[in-house]
């Protein structure tokens, strides 16, 4: 959900100016109405409405894995939500089904699609407070949203604040974010820091704190936090594939072709990784290998873009 937060919130461009002629809707305006009820006892009507809620929020996460389909996600993930409107993992669904939609908005659109994203991560958050993901991605919203679009600094604090009575780890975690992104680097580092120290064994810190020290261009620092993500995580690709990605920005080519290996054992189906992996033996000069790896690729997905750049390299690096 932060990552698609991240794709939305990055290019605003001139979108905040439109929200002053944008009409905005209330968090109750949209869940005015209940179905009609037919005869029948009120238990058997509770669950049937249920039951239909769940197969609209079913729909709608099926829709919602194919960007292309993000309409389609939010048609079933909106029914969801007003027929079980205390449900707060539908709303919190419908806010990524909002995210994931304002790439293909027009610009009229993209504020109301923003402000319905707030409110449905508003709402998540109201019906779960104790809920680590949803209250984060509240968070992430007021932290990178303009002031306009309801952006603020105070606000996210507040939440991160509340974080604290049931997890001081990651109220420390969101607090280190908002200072990230206020620029306060010297104390962002500091929190961070205060986190790991509580909690060691929790590689989320360890990931945050390296994919921060990456931002900043810290590498070596981002490749020490990210060893002990990958200890403390081995199970997962993400884990050996953020090591990876810090080991090229250090050129230390044989390093990340390790890691994205142990990356692609962790998790063959992504096989992105083995082109990955060509480009890098290219870097290094070893076109046997490239070859090698990029026919791999084009194996274990014949079709796509990929596809096809991995057979024009083939035909370069063999001098066809």
């Amino acid at each position: 959900m932060v990552t698609t937060l991240r794709k939305m919130l990055g290019g605003w461009g001139g979108i905040a100016t439109l929200l002053v002629i944008t009409p905005h809707q209330s968090l109750d305006a949209r869940q005015q109405g209940s179905p009609v009820r037919p005869n029948g006892s009120a238990i058997e009507m509770e669950a049937e409405i249920a039951s239909l809620a769940e197969e609209h929020f079913r729909l709608g996460l099926a829709y919602l894995k194919s960007p292309e389909s993000s309409e389609k996600a939010v048609e079933h993930l909106e029914k969801a939500a007003v027929l079980n409107r205390g449900n707060a993992e539908y709303h919190f669904k419908l806010a990524e089904a909002y995210a994931r939609d304002f790439s293909y908005a027009n610009i009229l659109r993209k504020p109301f699609l923003a402000g319905r994203v707030r409110d449905e991560l508003v709402l998540a958050v109201q019906f779960q407070p104790s809920s680590i993901e949803y209250r984060e991605g509240l968070i992430q919203y007021y932290v990178m949203a303009p002031a306009i679009l309801g952006g603020s600094y105070t606000r996210a604090r507040g939440e991160a604040n509340a974080m604290s009575a049931f997890d001081p780890y990651f109220s420390l975690l969101a607090h280190a974010n908002i200072n990230a992104e206020e620029g306060d680097h010297q104390r962002a580092t500091a929190l961070f820091m205060r986190a790991i120290a509580m909690r060691p064994g929790s590689w989320q810190g360890y990931q945050r704190f390296g994919t921060y020290c990456v931002n900043i261009r810290e590498i070596d620092r981002a490749i020490q936090q990210f060893k002990m993500y990958v200890n403390l995580k081995p199970d997962t690709a993400a884990s050996h594939e953020s090591l990876a990605s810090s080991f090229v920005r250090k050129r230390m080519y044989d390093e990340a072709i390790a890691s994205y290996l142990r990356a692609y054992e962790v998790d063959a189906s992504q096989n992105a990784l083995l082109f990955r992996i060509a480009q890098l033996h290219e870097f290094k000069g070893s076109v046997k290998d490239a070859i090698a790896l990029y026919a791999q690729y084009i194996a274990s997905a014949p079709s796509g873009r990929l596809a096809e750049d991995a057979r024009a390299r083939i035909a370069d690096l063999s001098g066809n």
